[in-house]
């Protein structure tokens, strides 16, 4: 069987490179649409994703969005204190001068924590924040491509500060725009919001007396989970299932293109099969012959496209947001591999049909 798969193909080396081909481009399009289609979701929720927060409390006609939600705090701070369990979490649009370039406005997500709370994320370069009032922030590495580097300052026009970059973070961007992290301390300090204020309050397990405690204080609002929150962020919805629609319909084209590409090929083979049936060939031979040929043929081009799709990393602006992950690339190339099989099976139709009288009968 792999004999006969594989001596057809170096007869015929054209056609079967020109399948190979087609099924290269279609799984290299296919990879790297989910690849955008993941780096444009961690855009837009990576710092959600990526937090320890379990629950949120939001208003209760926010619709889960964050940024048509809020509470006074001040009360529930002196009631329930944060050691109990529950943090404030405030996304604070702003826009940045970079070192004083006026042509250089960067957009950001302004979060306010405390060092010590499980909201903040770390730093992967340079120092970590203090709980004082010094106007130091932590930044998301994405904002390396807008060429902010450790000990720059960015200026806030709307509140007049200048921040200075002191640490990189990773996996902390928010509605596509870098997540930026300054102490609690400083950005109440600054009045940079001018009341103790919080688009939500978060916790990190499940409680329910405290969930109780703090439904009590803040009233007018409702718990929700992160995957509400996640489902609520303007766009991401909408965007994913845009993309998404995009790969399906690639890969039910790709059923069909390979599926037309092997019937005409068993068509064209009728003969040959027809006279090695008269010979004695089962049907499971010549069919099991030619899905050797597609899985040979699927292996190799998807391998192909995996790599070439991982080049793309190295290939695309570094602020493109393209994510290579294995976990996606594999199934969707599981899923190709998959649908080369089925548009083989498609064609095998004409196999089990051929009459070997009728085939010896043609032959020249």
């Amino acid at each position: 069987m792999f004999h006969l798969a594989i001596k057809d193909m170096r007869f015929s080396k054209v056609k079967y490179g020109l399948i190979a081909f087609i099924l290269f481009l279609i799984a290299s399009l296919v990879l790297i649409v989910s690849g955008l289609a993941r780096g444009l979701s961690d855009q837009n929720i990576a710092m959600l994703v990526e937090s320890e927060a379990t629950e949120f409390y939001v208003s209760t006609d926010s619709e889960n969005r964050l940024d048509q939600s809020g509470f006074l705090i001040e009360d529930l701070v002196n009631d329930v204190p944060t050691e109990e369990g529950w943090q404030p979490l405030i996304t604070h649009p702003v826009r940045f001068v970079h070192q004083g370039k006026a042509d250089e406005k960067l957009a950001a997500t302004m979060i306010p924590v405390d060092r010590d709370a499980k909201l903040y994320p770390g730093v992967t370069e340079g120092e970590d924040l203090t709980n004082d009032a010094s106007l130091n922030i932590i930044v998301d590495q994405t904002m390396r491509a807008d060429g902010v580097s450790l000990n720059d300052t960015l200026y806030d026009e709307e509140t007049d500060l200048t921040f200075t970059v002191v640490g990189f973070t990773e996996n902390q961007t928010y509605r596509h725009t870098p997540v930026v992290y300054v102490s609690e301390t400083a950005f109440y300090a600054e009045e940079i919001s001018p009341h103790q204020v919080a688009n939500t309050v978060v916790i990190f397990e499940e409680n329910d007396a405290l969930k109780a405690s703090i439904d009590s204080v803040l009233e007018e609002g409702e718990w929700v989970n992160k995957a509400a929150v996640i489902d609520a962020v303007p766009g991401h919805s909408s965007e994913q299932m845009s993309l998404n629609m995009m790969i399906f319909f690639l890969i039910v084209i790709s059923v069909f293109v390979l599926a037309a590409f092997f019937y005409i090929i068993t068509i064209q083979k009728l003969k040959q099969f027809g006279i090695l049936k008269a010979i004695g060939a089962k049907n499971r031979f010549l069919i099991g012959s030619t899905l050797m040929q597609v899985v040979i043929l699927s292996v190799f081009s998807l391998g192909v496209a995996v790599l070439f799709t991982y080049s793309m990393t190295f290939i695309l602006p570094e602020g493109m947001p393209f994510d290579f992950n294995l976990g996606t690339i594999s199934m969707y190339s599981g899923l190709m591999f998959l649908v080369s099989i089925l548009g083989a099976l498609l064609s095998s139709r004409r196999i089990v049909k051929v009459d070997p009288q009728q085939a010896m009968g043609g032959a020249e």
